[in-house]
């Protein structure tokens, strides 16, 4: 695969989850949508916040800038400690949703596979 295939490929896996996001956290934050489950507003603010940080470092992969990668490794950062977060409340019995924490594990993969697909390609070119 193509240093620009690996790229695109990284983005849409950036943009397409970072704009499910803002669509379906925006839709809750502006109660259009109800959910039939514990619902944490200071989650729904971050995964929103995150998925239009998500659609940047998307445009950014897939221009192959630089600070893509950066942004990425915070935002892969940033959602292992959400997760963790999530698991220790819900260890603790707190109100959590456990679809709350299928999400954020689900997000933390797929960043998790960008940062690889991104790493590959570097290892992969000749010095």
């Amino acid at each position: 695969m193509t240093t620009l295939n690996k790229a695109r490929l990284a983005a849409l896996l950036a943009i397409l989850p970072g704009v499910l996001s803002i669509l379906e956290g925006g839709s809750v934050l502006l109660g259009f949508t109800t959910k039939p489950y514990t619902v944490l507003p200071w989650l729904v603010w971050y995964n929103v916040a995150l998925g239009f940080g998500a659609v940047i470092t998307g445009i950014g992969i897939g221009k192959q800038r630089s600070w893509g990668e950066h942004y990425a490794a915070t935002i892969v950062s940033l959602h292992a400690v959400v997760l963790l977060v999530l698991a220790v409340l819900f260890a603790f019995k707190e109100q959590v949703a456990i679809v709350s924490i299928l999400a954020m594990l689900f997000r933390t993969s797929v960043w998790i596979g960008i940062i690889v697909l991104l790493r590959r390609d570097k290892e992969e070119k000749p010095v």
